[in-house]
């Protein structure tokens, strides 16, 4: 499984925990104890959804990957305001924090392994491509394939 594969899986991730975020923030928000905040997880299922779009909806996933990675940020940042003595969730917290240092790990990795060949993937996956002849010259996003691109 290369990279590019990975960023895919990641697509259809963040639109199945968008929309879990969105059908299910009030379930989430108590389980976590942050019942005040079902606004700010369905808001947060927006973005995942709008990620997963825009990584499967591209053949450069890499800016998409690296929304992930800020995404990630702002997740860890208002979970862990819940990571306090007095939340009688704390525990599932702790869980939740962990489960979110793992998949911003992944994350980290696919985007900075989609950017090691200018956003196209690997040195790796390029020359594999190549090989095979599937593709002659790179595109810009938004770019008809057509047309090669240009450097200024």
């Amino acid at each position: 499984m290369n990279e590019l594969q990975v960023a895919r899986g990641l697509g259809w991730f963040s639109i199945g925990l968008g929309l879990t975020e969105i059908v299910a923030g009030k379930q989430l928000g108590q389980a976590l104890g942050m019942e005040d905040k079902t606004w700010l997880l369905r808001l947060f299922g927006l973005r995942e959804i709008a990620a997963g779009v825009g990584i499967l909806s591209r053949s450069n996933p890499t800016p998409w990957v690296w929304a992930r990675v800020a995404g990630d940020a702002l997740d860890i940042a208002s979970v862990a305001s819940a990571y306090t003595d007095d939340n009688p969730k704390k525990e599932t917290v702790g869980v939740a924090l962990a489960v979110l240092a793992s998949v911003t790990a992944l994350d980290a990795w696919c985007a900075k392994k989609l950017q090691g060949d200018q956003g196209l993937g690997s040195d790796r996956t390029h020359r594999s491509i190549e090989a095979d002849g599937s593709s002659r010259q790179h595109r810009s996003i938004g770019q008809p394939s057509g047309r090669p691109r240009t450097t200024r």
